[in-house]
């Protein structure tokens, strides 16, 4: 027996989805016409600060030496400076020099400012129909902290 239109319709409307699923994101640009540059999306500045929100640095000396390293992990929220001082892409593979100014946000249990340079490895993933630019590694370079004075918490009784 042979399937009729309203039965095949649900199949075909699945399988273009499903289509165009995979081809999300049409065509790949070509920059420079070279094989590697079409299927590999740019990591670019506005990407390197967007990913290094929830990245985490380890052995964070105190400036003055005088307290315990850290670890620091970059938040969206705080205020932070970011200068790309160094990429290096190679492949599905790049190496990112960064300069950073941040501080921790101002209802912070310890605030403190952070000041320096790390160095991140990025390697090129791919989901289904996406591929992107992730942090895999980073290393401290230079980046030191400073204690901040601690605020005065806001009483909610005063604000009358």
């Amino acid at each position: 027996m042979r399937p009729n239109r309203a039965q095949l319709t649900p199949l075909i409307l699945a399988f273009v989805s499903f289509a165009m699923l995979l081809a999300c994101g049409g065509p790949p640009s070509q920059s420079d016409g070279s094989a590697s540059s079409t299927d590999r999306p740019e990591l670019s500045d506005d990407v390197i600060r967007e990913r290094l929100n929830q990245t985490r640095v380890r052995d964070v000396p105190e400036e003055n030496g005088a307290g315990e390293p850290i670890s620091w992990r970059f938040f969206e929220e705080e205020p932070k400076e970011v200068l790309v001082v160094d990429r290096q892409i190679e492949g599905n593979h790049a190496t990112v020099v960064l300069d950073i100014k941040t501080q921790s946000t101002p209802r912070a249990r310890e605030p403190r400012a952070l000041a320096g340079q790390i160095r991140t490895e990025w390697e090129l993933t791919s989901g289904w129909a996406l591929r992107q630019w992730e942090i895999v590694r980073t290393e401290n370079i230079s980046m030191k902290y400073k204690n901040l004075p601690k605020t005065a918490p806001m009483n909610s009784n005063d604000s009358r």
